[in-house]
Formats: structure tokens, C-alpha cells, sequence
């Protein structure tokens, strides 16, 4: 097949993938012959849509009919791993052979990744790295070794990485953003403020650095800030559900008496966060304050008994309401409850900030 004849029946099937929402894969794959680069452009238009399925299936077909292309062994492998299965992408990636060295490297940097989500993670971080060392101006490889640590918790490393790869991308929103949340999560939150404002210096309108921002504001301490940038913020269409809880908070740190405004928020806040266990627990404060002690014991009830029962501050507070109210054996439980589960405690407002987060930058 000539190249233009080549050129025009790519450019013919990405016409009608416009027009029906997908190519023809069927009929592309019943050929008895496809060009290498047809496969390549249709499966890549198909994985672009999230249609991995029928993506996996040209590149599938690609490696079949040309087993010594690099390329469709890649794609196919990434199409494997969007599909989690990370076996299969992993064989694909390595029955590859004679490599040059820019494909040895994305194969280790793609090895890495498909590692860390198997949860092979020395193995993760020792290919993610060496890639990362090799091409540091590989913006996806910093975001992705960056990301490995923030998912490990292991903050300084992720902070290291990010302040590398900010040296070779320094315009870029998602390395700031990966820096600003390590830097949040590791102890260091005044240094997130200063790395979220330059982002927003650079894009006003990046929705998830300001969101880190105020995060960054309630973590220092910075309550009346939080409070004034969360009022502006929560009033904007689509704002995020999170940016209602800090509001709330944020006006209970500095003692506010709008307690009107802090139960709309909790409430707009948990309609839109699942299982919020740190929303239930701030709503039974504010109901508490309000001299409703059967509400504050029902937040704290639905928190323990449906949402979170390893939420040990709300076992706690509960054995006080409980004991406050007269029902001193179920304060007494709630109080034993506490005490076998205090030294797991987590800090649910961090691990929820750190699972936003790691989705909008995945």
C-alpha cells in the first residue's frame, strides 16, 4: 500500500470516528493486511476516547502481524494497563528485542509504572528512578516517580523529585501542584502557599491549585485566610465539596458564630464526599456548641456505626455525649472502643487531601 493511499485511509477512519464515536475495528481487523501505522493511528484515536478494549485489540493485532515493532508492544501494553491488567502489559512490554536506547528507557519507565501498580514498589521505584535520572526533562517521568513516593508517603523523596523535574519544567501546573502536595503532606505548608501562588500566578484558573491553597491555609494554622479565600471560592459554579468542609472548619477555628453557614457546608460537603468521616465529626461540634446534644450524638453515631468505625477521636467524643447524657454503658463502651483503637488513628482530613490530589494528577 502506497503512503498516501496509507495517509488517506487513516485520515478516512478518523473521519468516521468523529461522525460514529469510534472507527470501524471490525472491519479493520477482518483485513488481511493492515499497514503498521494504520493499527498505530487507530488504536491511539481509540485509546484518546478511553476505548481501550477495542484499542487493545489493534495493537494486539499490530504486534502480531509486525512482532519486532516496539511501538505496538508499548501501546498494546499501555492499553493493558489502563484495562488493569498489569500482567499481560507486563509480558508485552518485555518480549520486545533490540532495542534502541530511548525505547530501553520508556520500557523501564513503563516497567516502573506497571511495578508500582502491581505493588512491586522496590521494583517501582528502582526503574521509575533510573528513567527519571536518565531523562530528567521527561516531564511524565518526575510526575510519576513523584507520585510513587507521595503514594508511600514517603514526603522529603517526593519533594526532591518534584523540585528536579520544576527545574525542567518550571511552567508546569502539575509538577507545582505534585510539589505544593508533598510539601502540604510533609509538615511544610507554608512552603505549599508560596509554591500554590506562583501556579496561580502563571493560571489563575487551575481549580486544583487553589483548592491546595486554602488546604495549605487551614494546615498552617492560617484560619482567617482559609476562611476569606474558602468564601469566595465555595460561591464559584462546580466548586469542590472539599472547599465547603474548610469553610466550615475554618470559621469554627476562629470561633465564628455563623453556625448556619457551618451547617450548610457540612452538609453540601457530605452530599458531595462519600463516607465523610472528618465532616460527621466537625457537624457534631457545631451541634454540640448549638446545645443539640441528641444531633451531635447521631452525627457521631452514623460516623462510628456506618462510615468510618475506626475513626477513634468519634468513639471518644461519643463516650463523652454518652456519659454528658446519662447513658453510662454505652459511654463506657464507646470509651473501651476508643482506647483499643487510639494508637491506629489516622489523620483523616490529610489522607482525604492526598486522594484528591493523587487522582487529579494521575
Amino acid at each position: 500500500m502506497g503512503k498516501a493511499l496509507c495517509t488517506a485511509l487513516i485520515f478516512a477512519w478518523l473521519n468516521l470516528a468523529q461522525s460514529t464515536g469510534r472507527p470501524d475495528v471490525t472491519e479493520i481487523l477482518a483485513r488481511p493486511h493492515v499497514e503498521l501505522e494504520v493499527l498505530l493511528e487507530t488504536g491511539a484515536h481509540l485509546a484518546d476516547q478511553d476505548l481501550f478494549e477495542p484499542a487493545r485489540a489493534v495493537f494486539a493485532r499490530g504486534v502480531n502481524d509486525y512482532p519486532r515493532s516496539f511501538e505496538a508492544r508499548y501501546n498494546l501494553a499501555l492499553a493493558d494497563f489502563a484495562l488493569g491488567r498489569f500482567s499481560e502489559a507486563q509480558a508485552a512490554l518485555n518480549g520486545a528485542e533490540s532495542l534502541s536506547a530511548s525505547q530501553q528507557l520508556a520500557r523501564q519507565y513503563l516497567g516502573g509504572k506497571i511495578y508500582d501498580a502491581m505493588g512491586q514498589t522496590d521494583a517501582a521505584e528502582e526503574n521509575l528512578s533510573a528513567a527519571f535520572q536518565r531523562a530528567p526533562r521527561q516531564e511524565n517521568y518526575g510526575l510519576d516517580l513523584g507520585l510513587h513516593y507521595l503514594r508511600r508517603r514517603s514526603y522529603a523523596k517526593a519533594v526532591t523529585t518534584f523540585q528536579t523535574a520544576a527545574k525542567y519544567h518550571p511552567d508546569s501546573a502539575f509538577v507545582g501542584l505534585g510539589l505544593g502536595l508533598a510539601q502540604v503532606l510533609g509538615d511544610d505548608p507554608a512552603r505549599a502557599v508560596a509554591t500554590c501562588r506562583k501556579i496561580l500566578a502563571q493560571d489563575p484558573n487551575f481549580a486544583p491549585a487553589r483548592l491546595l491553597l486554602v488546604a495549605a491555609f487551614y494546615m498552617n494554622g492560617e484560619n482567617e485566610q482559609c476562611a476569606r479565600e474558602t468564601a469566595v471560592a465555595i460561591a464559584q459554579p462546580d466548586a469542590h465539596p472539599y472547599l465547603h468542609y474548610l469553610h466550615a472548619a475554618s470559621l469554627m477555628k476562629t470561633n465564628s458564630k455563623d453556625y448556619t453557614a457551618m451547617l450548610r457546608d457540612l452538609d453540601a460537603a457530605n452530599r458531595g464526599i462519600p463516607d465523610c468521616a472528618f465532616c460527621y465529626f466537625a457537624q457534631s461540634k457545631v451541634h454540640q456548641t448549638l446545645g443539640d446534644e441528641a444531633a451531635a450524638i447521631a452525627d457521631l453515631e452514623r460516623l462510628v456505626s456506618r462510615v468510618d468505625p475506626e475513626f477513634s477521636q468519634g468513639w471518644y467524643r461519643l463516650a463523652n455525649l454518652y456519659q454528658h447524657s446519662g447513658r453510662l454503658e454505652d459511654a463506657a463502651a464507646a470509651l473501651a472502643k476508643f482506647r483499643a483503637i487510639r494508637t491506629a488513628q489516622t489523620d483523616r482530613e490529610a489522607d482525604y487531601l492526598r486522594k484528591v490530589f493523587l487522582d487529579a494528577l494521575k
